[in-house]
């Protein structure tokens, strides 16, 4: 016993350890620099063009954000409150998540190509339908880049709706909107206010997008990066605007502890038959269909534009880009960089995120020390990753992990780790808390308890976090923006580094293969997941059938 209370102390004290070298430490130094200067002086952030940056950012961030919303909560109406078919709503499901397989830069890159003076649809309509730099260029991006996640957590959470209340608040004499809001609307206002801050928190901090479509309008998230990989680098200036970044962060935590007392729980969820409605599926068949096909008019131009000689004066078919792309060794070296990273950052930080989750959710009497993990855990996707970056660049120059790729696996697993944590602690917490009682009785250790029966268990959960880690590090371009060099060159800023020679055919060859990393990734997390299914199924069916033998066996007895 005392045996595995040491073992199970000693990861905590090393959980607690990572998070104070690697996520509390460098926050510190950003401060120490920020504010190195005294007297005030620190004070001349705050010009025109801070303010002009911020405000930017925080207006097409609101915009934005609002029509995600906004859409998202009728995709997801569409998807739970209609009778259209289901495999037409999985399929157009598909398309709306697609673009969470690419950067957000890439997003910027297709939005130039398909919209701009000479980008596709410009020239199938023989004129430029608006223009792509600017404000059109980044409201449709961060649309883009943010509808999926919110549409995601809106239609997971509308699923648990208990529709008999719709009809209950109608027979009692309600309107339909007013119907609407009670039984709809209000028991989602904490979903919707979430989706909401996520949306807008993942806009204000993005850097891809304003980089790449911005112009000559400045954000927050460019004015970090030229203070810091500008021409003439200011460390205390870039730490400052670092610091206000952070602002969005504390009111979205103190927002979300407050909607936390507005959580609506149903005792017995119970679904209706829907109502045969044919001009509202036919509205909202529109609506998707529409989404569907902008989304694919958008990113055609990822799988065209390698396809074509020299786009837009030579059009004819070739392969001579994939073959310059294999030859090209850089490319090919970022290419072998970015998933490597990615493997290291998914098992590492898999591992990590599990043995915290059970620290904080398998025991009968949590300690203080998995309360402080459990408090930090769930606070680090609020942390902008570029401000993580800018921390890890003042903390560890000229330090081993400096220039190396085990860098950036640290600060992805860091950045990505609230989300990972949160879905292994909610499989554990679901588990029956008595498993090690019973294994410690049979005479199993801990780690024999954790690695027969919790591991077995939560396999899917895994497979999950995994994937989650994986995908998030092949896209990610915040934090790691900072700390790539020429030997540890990811994807991401690799992207970056080609939008300044123009070299646009290789930008699309490198997203193009991210995007089939991530499609063969996705491909095999579902044949896992299918695998694991299909084997609980077959042994719930063999316990069934011996069950059934059993008893039949005992009544000819």
């Amino acid at each position: 016993m005392s045996i595995t209370f040491s073992l199970k102390k000693i990861i905590s004290w090393a959980v607690l350890a990572f998070f104070f070298l690697f996520l509390a430490y460098p926050i510190i130094q950003i401060v120490i620099t920020a504010f190195s200067q005294t007297g005030g002086d620190s004070l001349h952030i705050f010009n025109q063009s801070w303010r002009s940056s911020f405000t930017n950012s925080l207006n097409y961030s609101l915009a934005a954000t609002s029509c995600s919303t906004v859409l998202g909560f009728f995709l997801a109406y569409g998807n739970n409150f209609t009778r259209i078919n289901r495999r037409f709503l999985k399929i157009n499901e598909s398309i709306l998540q697609f673009p969470m397989l690419l950067p957000t830069i890439t997003y910027g890159f297709v939005l130039i190509y398909a919209f701009g003076k000479q980008g596709l649809w410009s020239k199938i309509f023989q004129q430029e339908l608006f223009h792509i730099y600017g404000s059109i260029g980044i409201l449709l991006g961060f649309i883009i880049y943010t509808l999926p996640p919110i549409y995601i957590l809106i239609n997971n959470s509308m699923k648990y709706l208990d529709t008999q209340l719709f009809i209950v608040s109608r027979l009692m004499g309600d309107s339909w909107y007013r119907s609407l809001y009670k039984t709809i609307l209000n028991p989602l206002t904490r979903v919707l206010a979430v989706a909401f801050l996520q949306g807008f928190f993942m806009s204000f901090t993005d850097f891809g997008i304003p980089s790449a479509v911005g112009g000559q309008t400045p954000f927050i998230t460019t004015l970090l990066y030229e203070g810091f990989m500008g021409t003439i680098p200011n460390f205390q200036f870039g730490s400052l605007v670092a610091l206000t970044m952070l602002l969005p962060s504390i009111i979205s935590i103190l927002t979300l502890n407050h909607l936390q007392k507005k959580v609506v729980r149903y005792e017995r969820p119970r679904q209706v038959v829907i109502k045969k409605n044919t001009v509202r599926d036919w509205c909202f068949k529109l609506l998707f269909v529409s989404l569907s096909l902008f989304i694919l008019g958008v990113f055609a131009v990822l799988i065209i534009i390698p396809m074509v000689t020299n786009w837009p004066y030579e059009l004819s078919p070739t392969l001579n880009n994939f073959a310059r792309f294999i030859q090209d060794d850089s490319l090919v070296s970022t290419l072998k960089n970015s998933l490597m990273m990615a493997l290291l950052t998914a098992g590492l930080g898999t591992s990590i995120a599990y043995s915290a989750a059970i620290l904080t959710s398998r025991e009968h009497k949590i300690y203080k020390i998995n309360q402080i993990i459990d408090s930090i855990a769930t606070i680090t996707n609020s942390i902008p990753g570029m401000v993580l970056g800018v921390a890890y660049l003042l903390l560890f120059s000229g330090s081993q992990l400096h220039n190396t790729l085990m860098i950036l696996v640290i600060v992805t697993i860091i950045h990505y780790f609230s989300t990972p944590y949160q879905m292994a602690k909610e499989a554990l917490q679901k588990m029956n808390l008595n498993w090690e009682s019973t294994a410690k009785l049979m005479g199993d250790s801990w780690l024999k308890t954790v690695w027969r029966i919790l591991i077995p268990n939560s396999k899917v959960t895994i497979v999950d976090i995994f994937a989650y880690y994986f995908f998030n590090s092949m896209v990610t371009i915040s934090a790691v923006i900072f700390l790539t060099s020429a030997n540890t060159m990811v994807i991401t800023a690799k992207l970056k580094e080609l939008q300044h020679f123009g070299r646009f055919n290789d930008i699309f060859m490198l997203s193009l293969f991210l995007l089939l990393i991530n499609l063969i990734m996705q491909g095999l997390t579902q044949l896992i997941k299918k695998m694991s299914f299909s084997r609980f199924s077959t042994r719930q069916a063999k316990k069934g059938l011996n069950a059934k033998v059993t008893t039949i066996h005992r009544k000819k007895a």
